[in-house]
């Protein structure tokens, strides 16, 4: 999912895909399920790693697709000068859609975790700290912010609050966008 600058078979596709016509559309569709620590899925399951706490998730559209072929690849340099090297992110069905909205109450805490594939999000209140687990540098994303999570290991934590509206992508049929999949903390 997440690799070093390369081309695909000597052939690197791109789509850019506006977010915001993404999530404008996206939101008029779908019932609104909630995910949370203690809450269960659609499925009646709990999703609760024990390591994240004082977020909710609530699922504003259900997997979606686009009905037409859909290729995209998205290169990723942080602007902070961190870290030069640029992420290339290459989705094996970016056609697959999720729309959530995500709140993080004053000291929310992520854990250390990833996600089955990458989303776009767009900070619409507060902000949050986002560390990936490869470089150990903290951003900060505030309101008015749209920032790219590749599907790496990371954090998202928030001192005093935040709320992001995250478009999903490449998230396999059958699978919840809002899984963390838990991983060790690096010491960060």
């Amino acid at each position: 999912m997440v690799s070093a600058t390369e081309s695909v078979s000597g052939v690197l596709r791109r789509t850019i895909l506006k977010a915001s016509a993404i999530t404008t559309g996206a939101l008029a569709v779908g019932t609104p399920a909630v995910a949370g620590e203690e809450d269960e899925d659609e499925n009646g399951e709990h999703d609760d790693d024990g390591d994240h706490e004082g977020f909710q998730v609530e699922i504003l559209g259900e997997h979606a697709t686009f009905p037409d072929d859909v290729a995209a690849t998205f290169e990723l340099t942080f602007a902070d000068g961190q870290d030069d090297e640029s992420i290339d992110i290459e989705m094996d069905d970016p056609s697959s859609v999720i729309v959530a909205e995500v709140t993080w109450e004053p000291g929310a805490r992520s854990g250390w975790h990833q996600h089955p594939g990458m989303a776009i999000v767009h900070m619409v209140e507060g902000e949050i700290e986002f560390t990936m687990a490869d470089d150990c540098v903290s951003r900060t994303y505030a309101a008015g912010d749209a920032w790219i999570d590749p599907g790496a290991v990371h954090t998202a934590d928030s001192e005093d609050g935040a709320r992001a509206y995250v478009i999903f992508l490449d998230i396999p049929e059958g699978e919840p966008a809002t899984e963390s999949i838990p991983a060790e903390d690096v010491g960060c």
